[in-house]
């Protein structure tokens, strides 16, 4: 979407506090995401990570269209990995996914408190980015899971124990967020007719979210 500049506007809901809600498809983006909001102190954001009970591409694009209609900002994380995966494996019976995704991208970018931020291959791309600076293209996550393993989070694994460790995984990579900050974002935003290039568009939910990167 080509709103990668746009603050949170939208309604006032009591002393101005702003709403958010974020979809996401996975355990570890709530973790993350909940570890945010704490570390940060957003005491004027009220953000509610979700987890959807179910999972294909529709019922997702209906969720976060139903969602924009209470809050302030509906946000859908997209981890591409799931998506690409599916593309290559269709047979061509209906629409492939990638089609499927981007009718549903389209839609959604004329709708003003809606972004969809797209991850390829996933979320630990984002982390990848605190590393090393990177542009190379993963079809997914086992493609570079081996160099997720190195300060600060060696050892690097999906668990829940390991996420939610002291001090957690958002602040160990808090101090080198601005370097993945500023790679993730020279790696611009997604391109519907050219799915297969590294993004991490995560980083523009801190834009949304106001958070200064020092």
């Amino acid at each position: 979407m080509a709103r990668s500049n746009r603050r949170v506007q939208g309604r006032k809901r009591g002393q101005g506090n702003k709403t958010i809600y974020v979809l996401v498809d996975g355990e570890t983006e709530q973790i993350y995401l909940h570890q945010l909001k704490q570390f940060e102190n957003l005491k004027a954001i009220s953000i509610k990570p979700d987890l959807p009970k179910k999972k294909s591409l529709r019922d997702q694009y209906e969720l976060i269209k139903e969602e924009a209609k209470h809050y302030d900002n509906a946000i859908w994380l997209v981890d591409f990995d799931e998506i690409l995966k599916h593309e290559r494996e269709f047979r061509g019976k209906g629409k492939s996914p990638l089609t499927e995704f981007n009718e549903y991208y389209t839609e959604l970018d004329a709708l003003e408190n809606v972004d969809v931020l797209v991850n390829t291959p996933c979320l630990e791309y984002w982390y990848l980015l605190h590393l090393k600076n990177t542009r190379k293209f993963y079809a997914s996550y086992s493609a570079f899971e081996k160099d997720l393993n190195a300060k600060p989070i060696t050892g690097y694994n999906k668990s829940r124990k390991y996420y939610v460790a002291r001090p957690g995984i958002y602040a160990k990579l808090k101090p080198n967020m601005l370097n993945a900050y500023n790679r993730a974002k020279q790696l611009g935003n997604y391109d519907p007719k050219n799915p297969q290039q590294a993004k991490a568009e995560i980083y523009r939910l801190f834009e949304l979210l106001g958070i200064i990167m020092k």
